[in-house]
């Protein structure tokens, strides 16, 4: 998708560095907080679960979430009303009319801070209010349709009857995976590539998806996402690792 780097690197600090400590560095920045409701699960190892004091909002209860392992093996996810509850601003969208390839991103947000579900939620909800406010552009909803964290979770993001924006010119009946963190310093987690492959695997066989229509941002747009350590391993595991072998 296109990009302003300089204009969206200086909003992102001002507004909420404090809050994630981190530097834009690529594909997509995070801004303030929306509405948002969290729901208690899993945590990483060795933390405490953070208590969170936003009062979720009315409506019936989102469903329990299932442990990254299960979700792995059923292609399951977090489910969106997990982290936001507002739909999307349709008028600023196109419907997806089927789904024939997939493309893998990261967010260039370090992930040393998500410690908990409710930090991932807060950084989705972040991630999804800079996408709608992009000055020029704003989009319907956060770009990606699934979203995976460092733990391994599957995120629902955009709903997937709708476009998503994540490669500019290329979304059209293309499905949008996001893996938070900024993999052109870091490393993946093996929970994340584990959930990936199982993950991108399922939706493969899902919508009849051959490997060479599974892409990362850089392959078919002018990115450097989804950073060189998750290219990396993409190119292995399309070539002779799960994706290979969906």
């Amino acid at each position: 998708m296109s990009q302003d780097p300089i204009s969206r690197r200086d909003w992102f600090l001002g507004s909420l560095g404090a809050t994630f400590g981190v530097v834009l560095l690529g594909c997509q920045s995070s801004g303030a907080r929306s509405r948002s409701a969290f729901v208690p699960g899993p945590v990483f190892p060795g933390n405490e679960p953070v208590a969170v004091s936003t009062p979720p909002p009315a409506g019936p209860a989102p469903r329990p979430i299932q442990s990254p392992a299960s979700m792995s093996e059923t292609g399951g996810f977090v489910p969106r009303a997990a982290w936001n509850r507002s739909p999307p601003v349709i008028s600023r969208a196109q419907p997806m009319n089927g789904i024939n390839r997939l493309t893998v991103h990261h967010s260039a947000i370090p992930n040393d801070s998500l410690r908990s579900q409710a930090d991932v939620a807060k950084m989705l909800n972040g991630i999804r209010h800079e996408h709608m406010n992009r000055r020029g552009e704003p989009f319907a909803d956060i770009g990606y349709h699934y979203i995976i964290d460092p733990a391994g979770r599957v995120w629902e993001g955009r709903t997937t009857a709708l476009q998503g924006a994540h490669v500019a010119g290329n979304n059209e009946h293309n499905l949008g995976v996001m893996l938070l963190g900024n993999f052109q310093n870091q490393a993946p987690t093996s929970a994340a590539l584990s959930s990936l492959d199982s993950f991108v695997a399922v939706q493969m066989r899902r919508y009849n998806i051959p490997v060479s229509r599974v892409h990362t941002h850089m392959e078919i747009g002018k990115s450097a996402c989804p950073g060189r350590n998750l290219q990396r391993y993409m190119d292995q595991t399309r070539s002779r690792g799960m994706l290979a072998r969906a």
